[in-house]
């Protein structure tokens, strides 16, 4: 049995973890959800099943250390009884990053029911393929204590692997659709106050008391802006659509996942730039209103 398996399926888990920074708001997670179970003093939030997921992938390392101990001893002694231990250290080792996936699953799906500026339907979807790998993993986690061999192990941990190439991209597009809705949150409130500026800057137009001149000259430099960073955000919401085709094609056809969460990344803070000089503007303008009146 070749042990690279396991580091492979969790190499991306570990890349990913990085960027599963844990946010302040916090919403009840589904109670049909099988999740950790934490203390009564501790609501169960996306800081909580990280923590969880820590927690659990520090056992699947201590896992994976036993099994390939086993492994050496047992390709060494060649026995029955060595054998058998190697079959045990798999068994738990399987389930471990079993336990790994679920729980990092757990914890994205409380990131998910957390996330500001993320719609409902958008929400909902994503619970829904959440929730099916998780019952995936947790069905498979459950099988692997039937296998009868070595080999029969070596199958589970590929199906497993094979089951992962739905389950990276899926975290990759989570982990992307969080930061696009923050930013869709600044843009939403800037086209908000631009258009009751519009509005006063009409009506003292129409008293005809004041030049506005100037006033509209940066109106129409801020929707610039704002249109700049609009096209941004395209951009990104075009290549996190890569992660939803990416899960539904050929595994064995991966592209670079990472490399795609951070050109979004980077579109996103091209894009949050530039509402940000919007909203010096718009403060400007706001300056200007008040002294005319």
């Amino acid at each position: 049995m070749k042990s690279h398996l396991s580091i492979k399926l969790l190499f991306s888990v570990i890349i990913a973890s990085l960027i599963l920074v844990p946010i302040a708001h916090t919403q009840t997670p589904n109670p049909a959800l099988p999740t950790p179970i934490p203390s009564e003093q501790e609501e169960f939030t996306a800081q909580v099943a990280y923590k969880d997921y820590v927690y659990t992938f520090d056992l699947y390392k201590k896992a994976h250390s036993d099994y390939l101990l086993a492994l050496s001893q047992y390709k060494q002694a060649q026995t029955l009884a060595s054998k058998t231990k190697t079959q045990e250290a798999t068994t738990k080792m399987l389930q471990a990053r079993d336990d790994v996936v679920i729980t990092y699953l757990t914890a994205l799906r409380l990131r998910v029911s957390e996330a500001e500026g993320v719609n409902n339907t958008d929400k909902s979807g994503l619970y829904s393929r959440i929730d099916s790998e998780i019952a995936w993993f947790q069905d498979h986690r459950q099988t692997i204590t039937s296998a009868g061999t070595l080999q029969d192990l070596v199958a589970d941990s590929e199906s497993a692997l094979e089951r992962y190439s739905i389950v990276e991209p899926l975290a990759y597009e989570i982990l992307s659709t969080i930061p696009l809705g923050k930013v869709e949150i600044i843009k939403s409130k800037l086209n908000s106050i631009l258009a009751e500026i519009k509005i006063k800057t009409e009506e003292i137009r129409a008293k005809g008391d004041h030049d506005t001149t100037i006033t509209e000259r940066w109106i129409l430099e801020t929707e610039n802006k704002i249109t700049r960073g609009l096209d941004k955000q395209i951009e990104a919401q075009r290549l996190l659509a890569t992660f939803q085709v990416s899960g539904e094609s050929n595994p064995r056809l991966k592209p670079n996942y990472n490399a795609n969460y951070n050109e979004i990344i980077d579109f996103l803070q091209q894009s949050n730039q530039l509402y940000k000089e919007s909203s010096s503007y718009l403060k400007e303008i706001i300056r200007s209103i008040t002294v005319t009146q």
